[in-house]
């Protein structure tokens, strides 16, 4: 019981950490990061790292894939928390 506790716990401090990182280059609101929106943060981004960033092919990165993009060292933290 204690282990389902601790895992829900982490996973909600994941996610709301991934969250404000997400939010602090989604310009239009909508929940993701664009390319365009990424560059403002990242000048140097390229595409072919934007899609290795976004996972799910869809143009867009979610919180899940900025989160992980950040742990690999593909970009920096927007907060500078890295």
């Amino acid at each position: 019981m204690n282990r389902f506790f601790y895992a829900v716990f982490l996973a909600s401090i994941l996610a709301t950490t991934a969250g404000a990182m997400t939010a602090d280059v989604d310009t239009d609101g909508d929940g993701f990061a664009s390319m365009a929106e990424l560059q403002v943060v990242y000048p140097d981004l390229t595409e072919e790292v934007f899609q290795e960033i976004d996972t799910d092919g869809d143009g867009l990165v979610n919180d899940e894939e900025m989160l992980v993009a950040i742990d690999a060292e593909l970009i920096a933290d927007p907060e500078g928390d890295t």
